[in-house]
């Protein structure tokens, strides 16, 4: 893992995004991709696009300029290896457009420009994008890779993709939790002697299933000690998702410290 994009625009996670991409980065020796997104202002009237949507995006293009110079001399200064990248777009598609050479893209649970911490925007990224995503929540300060992570194993292909992605930075973990919630076909001692090649210090631990799947978990990642965690995102259909909500769901809009999630 040597490739970090982080995405940039000035909104109540910028910070988050960016310290926490900041930590990944100098951990591994690697190099930060800055994606800056000027959102695309949507407005219509009876004929169509509003004349007024020019006016936004002008606003819009000279905020971000601004939020670029600022960074940019926070950078300059950080002893990191960067480069910035722009794109014009709401699109999903076009950010991942951008992020088809980067080992690890850094968003926030806020996305960007959204009011609510959904989780969306990364479920939407992490389907379209093979590569890994770090999701940030908002008051997040740092990342600290050197203390203790959480894996969620459930024993689907996600969980599998989540895993193997992870292991550059499971690595780098003084301690390596395995939590499986009990159910058929999840073994967590499989992922551990994985783990255990890879020189991971790992230790597993079986949970009985109590109530909501999605509490129980949140309940693990805020008691666990956990800096981070790595889990597998949406293991059932994403149709059985919108309509049953899930697991996963829960955690990407409630999760207390950054998720590793992969699709």
């Amino acid at each position: 893992m040597k490739t970090v994009m982080v995405l940039i625009h000035d909104d109540a996670c910028q910070e988050a995004r960016l310290q926490c991409a900041l930590d990944v980065v100098r951990a591994v020796n690697g190099h930060l991709v800055c994606l800056d997104v000027v959102q695309m202002p949507v407005m219509t009237d009876g004929f169509g696009v509003g004349g007024g949507a020019g006016v936004l995006l002008m606003d819009e293009r000279e905020r971000e300029d601004g939020n670029v110079a600022r960074l940019e001399q926070r950078l300059a200064n950080e002893g990191v290896s960067y480069e910035w990248s722009r794109v014009l777009s709401q699109s999903d598609v076009a950010i991942t457009d951008n992020a088809r050479l980067v080992d690890l893209i850094v968003i926030g649970k806020q996305g960007l420009g959204e009011i609510t911490e959904s989780g969306n925007a990364a479920a939407r990224l992490a389907e379209l994008t093979s590569a890994p995503i770090l999701l940030v929540p908002t008051e997040q300060k740092s990342l600290d890779l050197s203390g203790k992570a959480l894996v969620i194993w459930n024993g689907g292909a996600a969980a599998d993709a989540a895993v193997r992605a992870a292991v550059p930075l499971l690595k780098l973990a003084e301690e390596v939790e395995v939590l499986t919630i009990e159910q058929d076909d999840a073994d967590p001692d499989e992922v551990a002697a994985y783990l255990a090649r890879h020189d991971c210090k790992v230790t597993t631990r079986r949970a009985p299933k109590s109530g909501d799947v999605g509490t129980q978990l949140l309940d693990a990642l805020r008691t666990s000690g956990a800096a981070w965690c790595a889990m597998g995102s949406y293991g059932h259909s994403r149709l059985r998702e919108q309509v049953f909500g899930g697991a996963s769901k829960t955690l990407l809009a409630k999760a207390p410290i950054p998720l590793l999630l992969s699709h």
